[in-house]
């Protein structure tokens, strides 16, 4: 649990705070790299459409909307729907669960995730697991994170390094926002690599992710 911010003016406390915001910005990446690689085996199951990636399935949406193409639109659609349908579901379970919405909302993944590897890759599940994952974590100690998505990453980051640059602010935490892109491509980067390999049977291995990590946050506790 991160401590409060009023305790950290000792130095043990700083030490531990700073630990325990190491250990949750490297979850925060372990979980971005579960979505990235959920997400790259549902765009080559789907032929290039997303299921964590909702700016990319917008465009696709206004473009099939532009060219009267009404299939693909109807099919992106339901993707975006369930994707927004998740992400309340798990907002809604991380407030009943509170400081234990972690492992609760990644029980909820890892149960969607598996489901979606027996019905042989079905997109539905693993779009709403997607949108409930959001819920899992906002924040690494003091520094907000995003794991399905990277634009708001980094904007983050390059907004820090502009503050950098131009001495408005000498603090380098813009720099964690590295993690959860670098978590993301690499889980994208092993199920592209999975799916090429073994096809749709590569939707297990990020369900052995989950698991995985599900193990963990068993012991981590989320206040916000």
């Amino acid at each position: 649990m991160t401590a409060p911010a009023g305790d950290i003016g000792d130095p043990t406390k700083r030490r531990v705070h700073v630990l325990v915001e190491a250990r949750e910005l490297v979850l925060a990446g372990l979980l971005a790299a579960l979505a990235g690689m959920v997400d790259v085996i549902g765009y080559l199951h789907l032929n290039g459409l997303f299921v964590s990636y909702m700016s990319g399935n917008s465009t696709q949406l206004a473009a099939a909307l532009g060219q009267a193409n009404l299939a693909q639109a109807g099919a992106i659609t339901k993707l975006v729907v369930l994707f927004v349908l998740g992400a309340a579901a798990g907002q809604v379970l991380g407030m009943f669960t509170g400081e234990w919405r972690m492992i609760w909302v990644l029980a909820g993944v890892t149960v969607l995730l598996t489901l979606a590897a027996l019905l042989a890759t079905a997109p539905e599940p693993m779009v709403f697991a997607m949108g409930a994952l959001n819920a899992s974590m906002h924040r690494a100690g003091s520094i907000p994170v995003s794991l399905t998505f990277v634009t708001g990453v980094l904007v983050r980051f390059g907004q820090g390094l502009g503050d950098f640059l131009t001495r408005r602010s000498g603090e380098l935490k813009w720099l964690a926002q590295a993690v959860p892109w670098l978590g993301l491509i690499a889980g994208a980067t092993g199920g592209s690599a999975a799916f090429t390999r073994i096809g749709e049977a590569a939707i297990w291995v990020p369900v052995a992710l989950a698991v995985l990590l599900l193990a963990c946050s068993a012991a981590i506790r989320q206040p916000d």
